[in-house]
């Protein structure tokens, strides 16, 4: 035989054999190879939820929720805690105060990056799962529209179990709420501020501002007080106010007017609770009282300054700002509350002869005049036996250092607002208690605060400094549903 022919030969030979072999179907190939054991398949699955966790803390890292829809998100931020190890004996209780952004003072060219997050049915659904996530026990809102809280809010929050009340200048169409949890607090006495019509000494107010704020006792109810037995026997409840200032920019000199009008309204209703329902005893601490909101005013101006730096000195950066604000002319269409654009000659404010180029000028030449009312501003605040503590002045370089006192000297945050158009801090959270005209210039330690004023600051929201926020302005959709940043101060009444 030749070697072809043999070839040939092994080859049908070959083929012979692998057609009489039995073909393997499928089902009999994946039997070969071994169904995985149950180790095997609970070591596959174990493999594949360590990816899905890793993809939710990435997202968690962000400050993000996993399981909410994108346009749905906001930054969540962390509370940051005091006193972890002590235990509560008092009662706690976590205080919110946000501006929201009125829906009716939104413009497109106020918030050009902000595109669909500032469709009202996709940012009340953000404000909504906000309000949830950080579950306060009271909250003090500001730019709250009248047609969203009684057809949206006041509901809304009911299911959830507060009671509310609302507060506006008719002239307006935004205002104020405060909220509490019912099965917390009861109200049993309300005051309304405004401020247009209320007295300070001898000044009077520059312009009509339609400004308002207003204060309620909250009484503990007996559920509440019982979590803290004998301690609260000798304590009634909180009080509680909110504000929005007014907005101009040349306007120090009138917020700073409100500002006596905080402190001095607050007086009035501290001493009022206490007739009518601590049996006129004269101690006015059966009631912790706060005072929350948007003073548009900077750590450093007179505002500011006035409530909580007593005896106040207007000087430097403050002196120069508030002598400006005198020197700026109103229209007289504000007293109506009609757009002053129509005002006849023109629009005083913006083509007035002699009118400051800008708020904060460098320097600033004052007449005797403006001089004279400025330092009748600085008496009036002085006089008034009463001062403000900033809750977050006294506590949060205690759990957040690197942002506290950035520009300012007063321990706060460096921002709450993170607009378009402007960057700061503009929010406060403060308690309120009488002054004895002794030197209360520099900052409330917080042992001294506390001890002081039987309050324990158990924790503090993190506030982001500017410089892990965005170039655009907020809102922003993922982001934050208003230009401002909501302030949370959990406290331990004792």
């Amino acid at each position: 035989m030749t070697a072809d022919l043999e070839d040939e030969t092994a080859k049908m030979a070959t083929v012979q054999l692998q057609d009489k072999e039995p073909k393997k179907s499928k089902k009999s190939k994946g039997k070969m190879k071994g169904k995985p054991s149950p180790e095997e398949i609970a070591q596959i699955r174990a493999e594949r939820e360590a990816v899905r966790a890793a993809k939710r803390a990435e997202i968690e890292k962000g400050g993000l929720d996993p399981n909410c829809p994108p346009e749905l998100q906001f930054i969540r931020r962390p509370m940051l805690h005091l006193h972890e190890n002590e235990p509560i004996k008092g009662i706690k209780i976590r205080m919110m105060s946000y501006n929201c952004l009125a829906q009716a003072l939104i413009r497109r060219k106020l918030f050009p990056d902000s595109g669909d997050a500032l469709k009202w049915y996709r940012r009340s659904k953000v404000l909504l799962n906000e309000f949830k996530h950080y579950n306060p026990d009271v909250l003090c809102l500001q730019e709250i529209d009248y047609i969203q809280y009684q057809g949206f809010w006041k509901e809304e929050f009911s299911k959830l179990g507060y009671a509310s009340q609302f507060h506006r200048k008719s002239s307006k169409n935004h205002g104020l709420a405060i909220m509490w949890k019912h099965d917390l607090f009861e109200m049993t006495d309300k005051m309304l501020i405004d401020y247009d019509g209320e007295k300070s000494g001898e000044i009077e107010p520059r312009t009509t501002t339609n400004n308002a704020a207003f204060i309620l006792a909250l009484k503990f109810t007996e559920k509440l007080a019982k979590t803290a037995g004998s301690v609260m026997d000798k304590k009634s409840g909180i009080l509680l106010g909110t504000t929005h200032l007014f907005w101009h920019p040349f306007g120090t000199y009138e917020r700073t007017r409100q500002c006596y009008v905080v402190l001095n309204k607050m007086k009035e209703f501290m001493h009022r609770v206490n007739v009518l329902q601590n049996s006129n005893d004269g101690d006015l601490t059966h009631w912790y009282p706060f005072f929350c909101g948007d003073f548009n005013s900077q750590p450093f101006d007179a505002p500011y300054l006035s409530m909580t730096k007593k005896p106040v000195k207007y000087d430097n950066r403050c002196k120069t700002v508030i002598e400006c604000s005198t020197s700026f002319k109103f229209s007289k269409k504000r007293e109506s509350g009609e757009d002053a654009e129509d005002e006849e000659g023109g629009n005083i404010e913006k083509f007035g002869k002699d009118q400051p180029e800008t708020p904060v000028p460098d320097s600033f030449h004052a007449t005797p005049e403006q001089t004279q009312i400025v330092e009748k501003m600085e008496a009036l605040h002085n006089s008034l036996d009463m001062r403000a503590i900033s809750l977050y002045s006294v506590g949060y370089h205690k759990v957040h250092p690197e942002n506290s006192g950035i520009d300012n000297e007063r321990g706060e945050p460096e921002i709450s607002n993170w607009a378009h158009t402007w960057r700061g801090l503009l929010d406060y959270m403060f308690f309120i208690r009488p002054w004895n005209f002794e030197d209360n210039t520099k900052i409330d330690s917080l042992e001294h605060f506390e001890k002081e004023n039987s309050v324990r600051v158990r924790g503090l929201l993190r506030m982001p400094p500017g410089s892990e926020m965005t170039v655009h302005g907020q809102p922003h959709v993922g982001e934050y549903p208003s230009d401002h940043l909501c302030l949370v101060t959990e406290v331990e009444l004792l």
